[in-house]
């Protein structure tokens, strides 16, 4: 179900109700509206009728069946829409005689007990008596209405106030409909907008001019394209990187593969299988750098909890690098902190600084370096070698993906040093390269906290 159809299922559920609970309140204020206005008029007329009884001084003619009640025409006045038989007055002396009565009155009972209303029937209709009794007990006047009359003017007074109700409702309803709709069309408009987009269109969208309550979902949905975006983003370049890193390597195993396919001589053909063995293991490195950056660039930055735990990073990276280390003939020093002092507190991923760690070593030994030393301090993680060095233009380059500098002979995919920096990244930690002065040439790289 829709958002508009629910919203709408629900108000024109809502807007009956809420007019049919209006409508009941009006008729039961009403009532009382008019049961004491009529109550009133009651009690004033008993009142009034028993003024007069003491201003005769008692003297009622007992011959007086009946008030005097106009006839019609010229002789009666204009009595205009007055209903007189819905009205009727009745006097009762102390001996119980009825003293005074209109024809309506005849009809009323006489009421010992005090003063106050009585709902009764006469004549099989409801009537409403007030009955009001002197302090000296020597005269009751009974006051005596049709309850109809009652029901007359409430039936009136609720038709009155229906019609336009009733007719106001279905304007209320359409009324109802183009307001949830009006104060819809954002929410349309936004649909439409991401309806028409194509499968490579995540730009964000605009949320100038959204209601409040639109804004922080298409700010959430920013930044879910945001994302999308980036992940796009970097399984394009991973491709493109890969197409481009594999290209080489392969053709060269095919020329080297159609070389030895060819050869007569055993010599040359030795040579061929020998270059084929080579071009596997770079193409092997290759594969492995390119999945082992994948992983680290699609890990999103994290806050992490883990303690470092250096000495085993240090291990892990050293036992990957055993068997290269060993056919190089190279040398390896580790040296901690001399004072005790914990060695760099940080938190984050062993395998992945181990990861960091292994590449860098790598990276010296395949570029000339014999001896390198990696120092633990308080502060930083420093490797240095004493490899033949780099210049200043290639120095600024260091960490770009896929750069190699001109001229190397060693085998490699310029990744090593981009995945440090990733890795780097992820936790927080800055790499720094630096040239190490004669005589020892070489390059120093610091992993230290960022500024």
């Amino acid at each position: 179900m829709t958002l508009q159809r629910r919203l709408l299922v629900l108000l024109l559920a809502a807007v009956p109700l809420i007019w049919a609970v209006a409508v009941v309140t009006s008729l039961l204020r009403a009532r009382h509206e008019i049961e004491e206005l009529f109550d009133t008029q009651q009690v004033r007329l008993a009142q009034q009728v028993l003024a007069l009884v003491h201003a005769r001084g008692g003297e009622l003619d007992s011959s007086w069946p009946e008030m005097p009640r106009p006839a019609s025409g010229a002789a009666a006045g204009d009595v205009g829409s007055a209903e007189l038989q819905d009205l009727s007055v009745a006097v009762w002396s102390r001996d119980g005689r009825l003293r005074l009565a209109d024809r309506e009155g005849r009809a009323l009972p006489r009421h010992d007990g005090p003063s106050g209303f009585d709902d009764l029937v006469l004549d099989g209709a409801p009537w409403r008596v007030y009955y009001l009794r002197a302090d000296d007990g020597a005269w009751t006047v009974g006051v005596g209405q049709a309850s109809e009359e009652r029901d007359e003017v409430l039936q009136g007074l609720l038709l009155g106030q229906l019609l336009p109700w009733a007719l106001m409702l279905p304007v209320l309803v359409v009324a109802t409909i183009v307001a949830v709709r009006h104060a819809l069309k954002p929410v349309r408009a936004l649909a439409a907008d991401l309806g028409k987009r194509g499968p490579d269109d995540l730009h964000g969208v605009a949320t100038a001019g959204l209601p409040a309550e639109l804004a922080p979902l298409v700010r959430a949905m920013n930044r879910l394209f945001d994302k999308i975006r980036g992940t796009l983003e970097h399984e394009r370049r991973l491709t493109a990187d890969a197409a481009h890193e594999l290209r080489t390597p392969l053709a060269a195993l095919r020329s080297q593969w159609e070389a030895m396919r060819v050869a007569g001589d055993a010599a040359v053909r030795d040579a061929a299988f020998r270059h084929v063995g080579e071009g596997i293991q770079r193409l092997e490195r290759v594969v492995t750098q390119l999945l082992a950056l994948s992983g680290v660039e699609a890990r999103p930055a994290a806050v992490f909890a883990a303690p470092i735990d250096w000495r085993r990073v240090v291990q892990d990276a050293l036992s990957d690098c055993l068997p290269f280390v060993e056919a190089c003939g190279a040398e390896v020093d580790v040296s901690w902190p001399d004072d005790g002092t914990a060695p760099f507190p940080l938190a984050g991923d062993d395998a992945l600084l181990a990861l960091c760690l292994r590449n860098v070593v790598d990276n010296a030994l395949r570029y000339g370096a014999r001896r390198v030393r990696i120092r633990v301090s308080a502060d930083a993680l420093v490797v240095e070698d004493d490899g033949p060095g780099v210049s200043e233009a290639v120095l600024a380059r260091l960490g770009d993906r896929f750069y190699r500098p001109h001229g190397q002979s060693a085998t490699g995919s310029g990744l090593g040093l981009s995945i440090v920096r990733r890795v780097a990244d992820l936790h927080g930690l800055a790499v720094g390269f630096e040239r190490l002065e004669p005589p020892l040439h070489g390059l120093r790289v610091t992993l230290r906290r960022a500024a």
